[in-house]
């Protein structure tokens, strides 16, 4: 008999420690993947998978047969509403009992960012769908800031144009938690819950934590939104998606993403990770 829920988006940063966390607590799930390859380690780890793909329909009625939760998280891009929207249809379909769905903070049908309205779009399908749902809607990423190792590592410094302005930034593995309480216990149902770290921190504050961490001077350079874009077209990104960073970093820089929520130690019973936290756990990235 199949495990009861889904995770989708197993092997990415949010998804592998949905993964973990379920495993902890002895939930009975099971991780769909994209390949046998992909499905290997999960496998090496106990964790059951199961193949298959947002744009092939006949792999998602298989692995939804019997299921009755869903982590619903996968790649965004213009293509997400019509790929994730393969899934709830199915799920309804399969019948299905609740989704608890990754988002973003500030997510809007109306949203200036395609990756607001791409997400919301998801949201709107999940509501209609009639399907019990809880959306986690979180704040940048302190992993993102695992892609920055390298000049950390070569130059002791950070490069970003985020100015001084001060982010409310979430750790991953917080994101986590939230969606294990959602996806396993009761009263998350139509919730909506925002997730962010538990203090606004600049960049100055990042290389602050780096530096006395790894026992070295980090230093915070910032850099122009032109120079960011440009650097992001060059690393072979889409030029919607870095039309997209490019303007949520100008809100940052600007002081507006400074707001911090109580959601995520509401719903857990505990403080979210601080900067500190992530960078003494994550340490070994950077040296």
């Amino acid at each position: 008999m199949k495990s009861n829920i889904l995770v989708t988006g197993a092997t990415g940063t949010i998804g592998s420690f949905v993964c973990e966390q379920l495993k902890n607590i002895n939930a009975d799930f099971t991780a769909l993947v994209r390949s046998e390859e992909k499905a290997a380690p999960l496998n090496q780890k106990g964790i059951k998978t199961v193949i298959g793909d947002f744009s092939d329909t006949a792999s998602l009625e298989n692995a939804l047969s019997g299921m009755d939760k869903i982590f619903l998280l996968s790649v965004t891009s213009p293509e997400s509403p019509k790929l994730q929207g393969n899934l709830v249809r199915i799920a309804k379909d399969k019948g299905v009992k609740h989704i608890v769905k990754v988002s973003a903070l500030g997510t809007s049908l109306d949203s200036k960012f395609g990756i607001g309205r791409y997400h919301a779009m998801t949201e709107k399908d999940i509501r209609d769908s009639g399907i019990a749902y809880t959306f986690l809607q979180p704040h940048s990423f302190m992993q993102n800031l695992i892609f920055e190792s390298a000049t950390i590592k070569e130059q002791s410094a950070i490069y970003a144009p985020m100015g001084d302005g001060k982010i409310g930034m979430v750790d991953v593995r917080d994101i986590a938690a939230v969606a294990v309480k959602a996806l396993t216990e009761e009263g998350h149902e139509g919730e909506t819950y925002i997730l962010t770290g538990p203090e606004a921190i600049s960049y100055y504050d990042i290389a602050s934590a780096l530096s006395a961490t790894l026992g070295k001077e980090v230093k915070y350079i910032p850099v122009s939104s032109e120079v960011a874009h440009q650097g992001m077209l060059d690393s072979g990104m889409p030029e919607w998606l870095a039309d997209d960073l490019t303007g949520l970093n100008q809100v940052f820089a600007a002081g507006k993403a400074g707001d911090i929520s109580p959601d995520m130690e509401n719903v857990t019973g505990r403080k979210p990770h601080s900067i500190k936290d992530f960078v003494n756990d994550f340490a070994y990235m950077f040296n």
